[in-house]
């Protein structure tokens, strides 16, 4: 019988030529110029974290730090002897005591003649502050400046020829990058750990006025606070400040200031004392769905709702108006109240600024020159709104209450009692608040309140607490 043309090819050298033309073999042909891809040779890798370390550690420090704490004691009768118990001795009488706290944190060496940059809660509120380098060299560290708005602290030693960092770029930072994180968890200096860059921006923590910190799995720990987070050419990119966890220990996410920020804080610290933001003068909140519908807004745009206007203050030369919604700055969205909030203070003091609002019903654009948010200024305050009858007790506003509340030209109607079942507690008002307008319109006496609202409709409250107005929905 005749055999079949194709029955002689085995299958094997069919793989085999199939494979060569795929990826050729070096030197099988003269005129082939493809190689065969070289496998990775992971001990490139482990001796660049090598290298890094080897390189960053003598520029991160060891912070120890004293503060002194004066606490209220109770007075406890003496029970050793029975027979000799005072009647008359007070359990409750206080008496002041002071007692000294010890703490370890990090710190990053930023020149060679001693300053370094480490966390306002390592270094901002200590005594007595030590600093040890890499080679067991232990200082007397000065406090040059601190800002708890975004938890930075300078410190100077008195030293020169130091192993100063390299400063990075935390703009260029990319999601996945490889990062390594070098500092002093649990009082064991010189720890180094890797990971990577698992968010950039991230706001809303709830840690510092200020917020916009790199995320990262790479492990930080207590008392790596202050250290430094480094990127793959051994480059400062961040300053370790915080951990999420449950247990005081690492849980795979881990925050850093980006550098950009902390030397620019650093720098307004050296030069002024203190870090020069820019300043609307305006209280802020959410601009939830239901005040969004209130004020004829889409739902899908977002902005910040002014609640109030604050007296000598840019807003108000301006012509700022409670119930303004500010959308954009400098043409520019935002997605919450802290991104807004970092937009103005990043913005230098006295610059011109163009601030798009919607009021009316439209669009406008108002042009103004920034303040400068003193020091000890309260930042534009924001509020988060609550949610949904009523449930109160009211009485209108007299002089002398106004005056026991802190304004004694203030006029409304105050809120004496809450019940937590009612309307109104749900909605977030509470007892010592006054209510100053219901659906824009003032009102001072108890009347008005109960003839503007109607538990079928929504309405929307404005209301005075501590010196700020709030607008909440029913």
């Amino acid at each position: 019988m005749k055999s079949s043309p194709r029955s002689w090819i085995n299958p094997f050298f069919v793989l085999s030529v199939l494979l060569m033309i795929v990826f050729p073999v070096k030197g099988l042909s003269d005129t082939s110029t493809e190689t065969v891809p070289t496998p990775f040779d992971v001990h490139i890798l482990s001796n660049m974290f090598v290298e890094i370390s080897e390189t960053v550690g003598p520029s991160v420090v060891t912070i120890n730090t004293q503060t002194t704490v004066t606490t209220i004691m109770p007075i406890f009768p003496d029970y050793s002897n029975p027979y000799l118990i005072n009647p008359s001795e007070n359990f409750s009488s206080p008496r002041e005591q002071e007692y000294t706290t010890t703490s370890v944190g990090s710190g990053v060496i930023i020149s060679e003649d001693g300053l370094i940059l480490t966390n306002h809660h390592v270094a901002g509120d200590a005594d007595v502050v030590e600093v040890v380098l890499q080679g067991g060299e232990r200082y007397y560290g000065e406090l040059i400046g601190t800002d708890p708005a975004t938890d930075l602290a300078v410190v100077q030693i008195e030293a020169s020829g130091l192993p100063a960092i390299e400063i990075g770029d935390s703009d260029n930072l990319r999601i996945g990058q490889w990062v390594l994180a070098v500092g002093s968890p649990f009082a064991l200096s010189q720890t180094v750990t890797q990971g990577i860059v698992s968010y950039i921006g991230r706001s809303d923590v709830g840690l510092v006025d200020y917020e916009r910190y790199i995320q990262t799995d790479a492990a930080i720990n207590p008392g790596n606070s202050g250290g430094a987070l480094v990127d793959l050419d051994g480059k400062l990119i961040g300053i370790n400040t915080s951990i999420t966890t449950s247990s005081r220990g690492y849980q795979g996410i881990g925050f850093a200031i980006p550098v950009n920020l902390a030397v620019s804080v650093m720098e307004d610290l050296l030069e002024h004392g203190y870090v020069r933001r820019g300043w609307i003068g305006v209280s802020i909140q959410e601009l939830t769905p239901g005040l969004a519908e209130h004020f004829s807004l889409d739902e899908d745009i977002f902005g910040v709702l002014i609640s109030q206007v604050l007296s000598d203050s840019p807003a108000r030369e301006y012509g700022f108006y409670r119930g303004d919604i500010i959308l954009t700055v400098n043409e520019e969205p935002f997605r919450t109240l802290t991104e807004f909030r970092n937009l103005i203070a990043d913005i230098e003091p006295g610059t011109a600024v163009e601030i798009g609002i919607f009021r009316d019903g439209r669009n406008r654009t108002i042009d103004m020159v920034l303040g400068e948010r003193e020091p000890d200024e309260t930042a534009d305050i924001s509020y988060d709104d609550a949610s949904e009858e009523y449930g109160w007790v009211l009485e209108e506003l007299n002089r002398e209450m106004a005056r026991s509340l802190g304004d004694e030209t203030l006029q409304g109607v105050l809120v004496l009692e809450i019940h937590l079942s009612g309307r109104v507690a749900r909605a977030g008002i509470q007892p010592g608040d006054v209510i100053l307008e219901i659906d824009g319109v003032e009102v001072t006496t108890t009347s008005e309140v109960d003839r503007l609202i109607d538990p079928s409709t929504d309405t929307l409250f404005l209301i005075w607490r501590q010196g700020y107005s709030i607008y909440f929905m029913l």
